[in-house]
C-alpha cells in the first residue's frame, strides 16, 4: 500500500514530488526537535547528553550518505547503460542498412525502405514521452523486424552466399538492440530502495532535530539547506530511474545522425 502511494505521488510530477519530499523533511525535524524538549522537560535527557546524541547523529547522516551515494550511483548505471545502446543500436542499424545495399534484386530496396522505417521507429520509441507511446513503437518496431525478416528469408533461400549471411548477422545485431534496449528502459532504481532510502530520511533528519531539542537551540538556515539537499538527491535517484517522465533524458542524436545518413550514402 506504501509503496503504491509513492509510486502515485511521483505520476503527479516532479515539483509535486519536491514539495512532499521537503515537507515531509520538515515535519520530521520538527517532531525531532519537540521530541528533543519534550526530553529535556520530562528530564530523560539533558544539555549534557549533547555529545553523545551528535556521535549517533552523525553515525546516522554518515550511513543515510552512504546509502543515498550508492543509490544515486545504481540510478547513474541504468542511465549509462540507456545511453550507450543507443549508440549501439544506431550502429547497427547503419551496418545492416549499408549490407542491404550490397543485396541484388527486387528486396534490396523493400529491406532498405523497411531499415529506414525501423530506424524511425526506433528514434521514436527512444523519444516516447509516456510508456504508452513506447509500446506503440514497439509494436510497430514487431511488425518491421517481421517484414524485414520475410524479406531476407526470400534473399536467403535464392541466393545464399557471404554476402546474405553477413546481412542476416547484421540484421540479427540490429533486433538484439532492439531487445536490449527496451529491457535498459524497463530497469531503474527498484521503487523499494527509493522508498527505504525516504523513511531512513526522515529517521535521520528527524535524529537531528532531536538533538537540536535537547540543546535546545535550533539552525534553520544550515536545517533548510540540508533538507533541501536530501530532497534534490532522493528527486535525482527518482529522474534517472524513469527515463520517461524524468527531466534527465537519454540523447537519441546517434538515431537521428543514422537516418540522416541513409540520404548521404
Amino acid at each position: 500500500m506504501m509503496l503504491s502511494l509513492f509510486r502515485a505521488l511521483f505520476e503527479f510530477g516532479f515539483p509535486a514530488a519536491a514539495v512532499v519530499l521537503f515537507v515531509s523533511l520538515t515535519l520530521a525535524i520538527e517532531v525531532g526537535y519537540r521530541m528533543g524538549r519534550w526530553a529535556v522537560t520530562k528530564h530523560l535527557a539533558q544539555s549534557d547528553d549533547t555529545s553523545r546524541i551528535s556521535t549517533l547523529t552523525a553515525a546516522m547522516l554518515g550511513l543515510l550518505a552512504f546509502t543515498l551515494s550508492l543509490s544515486i550511483s545504481f540510478g547513474q548505471n541504468r542511465y549509462e547503460a540507456r545511453r550507450s545502446l543507443v549508440v549501439s543500436e544506431a550502429n547497427a542499424i547503419g551496418t545492416a542498412w549499408l549490407r542491404a545495399k550490397l543485396i541484388d534484386g527486387d528486396e534490396s530496396s523493400t529491406i532498405l525502405a523497411n531499415i529506414e522505417d525501423y530506424a524511425r521507429a526506433r528514434l521514436a520509441f527512444t523519444m516516447a514521452a509516456s510508456e504508452a507511446d513506447a509500446l506503440i513503437q514497439v509494436a510497430r518496431t514487431n511488425v518491421l523486424q517481421n517484414d524485414i525478416w520475410l524479406a531476407v528469408q526470400a534473399v536467403a533461400h535464392r541466393s545464399p552466399n557471404p554476402v546474405t549471411t553477413a546481412l542476416v548477422n547484421a540484421l540479427n545485431d540490429m533486433f538484439d538492440m532492439a531487445a536490449a534496449q527496451r529491457f535498459a528502459y524497463q530497469s531503474g532504481v527498484p521503487p523499494e530502495l527509493v522508498l527505504a532510502l525516504f523513511f531512513a530520511a526522515l529517521l535521520t533528519i528527524g535524529a537531528l532535530g532531536y538533538q537540536f531539542g535537547v540543546a535546545g537551540k535550533r539552525q534553520e538556515i544550515l536545517s533548510l539547506l540540508l533538507l533541501m539537499m536530501w530532497s534534490g538527491g532522493i528527486l535525482l535517484i527518482v529522474d534517472l530511474s524513469k527515463p520517461r517522465a524524468g527531466e534527465i533524458r537519454v540523447e537519441a542524436e546517434p538515431l537521428v545522425w543514422a537516418i540522416q545518413g541513409f540520404d548521404q550514402k
